[in-house]
């Protein structure tokens, strides 16, 4: 009895110290592969308890996919170190509680439309960009839109400037947060500078915005698409729409698969719908879904995009999607 109870006791130490290493090491190739630093000892150990807590939770979440009851796996990315309350004041969708002055038009659900669009297909999408720490998801949610859709028209894809916006577009509020459809009706009246002219510094700094670099789009008129099937109908005939997104942890750690996870209660992040396609799953039913790009960086979800259920409103991704038309 003594024997298998000193047994016991020296498999747990020897398990207690098996995980401190591995999490040890896990830790350090964590921070290396995401440039974490932290200012204080304390700080360190506030933020290696939380990534702690997030491995355990992505672990148990990626278990339950492989299992089939959920169709998207997780990841310890780069915000594994962050609490539920900061990613709520995250938010950089700025709605004043109610839609922005804008027309809403109904497309309905068109007739004839392919089962798949994927608009990087056509060379028309940039790469996912990175937001860093300023709250200027409108501002890439916008660009990105109209970068795609010039290239559409013009068959050329050119990198464009969200630094224009977020130290020009005195509507919307830079890293405080915006809205797309606020900053189409700035691009509409002054135009829109390369990225190469205008570089993204995760910050607002005084507007340096350049006529004769300015490149004019003859827009005639933008406005907000009020369900899925007027984005699905846009999204194929017209290219990709800006949207609203409810994120909460659960998106924050997306790696794979269609996201049908927790939502925040309200939109507070703006995003790309650039396509949209239907899977099946192990037991033959469809399964549509989105595919957006987001503003993360290629480290987030595949490659900087994902797949989100369709269909249901997905954490409010019809709410504040914004589209536009060229004057032809």
């Amino acid at each position: 009895m003594y024997l298998n109870r000193s047994l016991c006791v020296f498999a747990t130490l020897l398990i207690c110290t098996w995980a401190s290493s591995f999490f040890d090491l896990e830790w350090s190739t964590w921070k290396s592969k995401y440039d974490k630093k932290y200012p204080t000892t304390k700080e360190e150990q506030l933020r290696r308890k939380i990534w702690e807590d997030t491995w355990h939770k992505v672990e148990e979440h990626n278990r339950r996919a492989d299992r089939g009851l959920s169709k998207y796996w997780m990841a310890m990315n780069q915000f594994a170190d962050i609490t539920p309350e900061e990613v709520k004041r995250r938010s950089c969708l700025k709605t004043n509680g109610a839609e922005a002055s804008a027309p809403s038009l109904s497309y309905g659900l068109r007739d004839g439309l392919p089962d798949h669009v994927d608009w990087r297909e056509s060379k028309c999408v940039t790469e996912a960009k990175n937001q860093g720490m300023c709250g200027s998801c409108w501002a890439f949610a916008t660009v990105g839109v109209v970068e795609s859709r010039l290239c559409i028209k013009n068959h050329k894809l050119i990198a464009l400037s969200e630094q224009q916006l977020v130290d020009c577009d005195n509507v919307d509020e830079a890293c405080c947060g915006g809205l797309p459809i606020y900053a189409l009706k700035y691009i509409t009246e002054n135009g829109v500078m390369k990225a190469e002219d205008y570089e993204y510094e995760t910050r607002q700094k005084e507007c340096a915005f350049k006529e004769d670099k300015a490149m004019t789009l003859n827009l005639t008129k933008y406005y907000n698409l009020p369900d899925e099937n007027s984005m699905v109908s846009s999204v194929a005939l017209e290219g990709p729409v800006a949207v609203g997104f409810a994120v909460d942890m659960d998106f924050m750690h997306y790696s794979r698969g269609i996201f049908d996870g927790d939502c925040a209660e309200n939109a507070n992040h703006a995003i790309i719908a650039m396509g949209y396609g239907i899977e099946k799953d192990e037991d033959g039913e469809e399964q549509p879904y989105w595919i957006i790009k987001n503003s993360w960086g290629e480290e987030w979800g595949e490659n900087g995009f994902a797949k989100v259920q369709r269909d249901v409103n997905m954490c409010s991704i019809s709410s504040f999607a914004a589209s536009f038309d060229f004057l032809e």
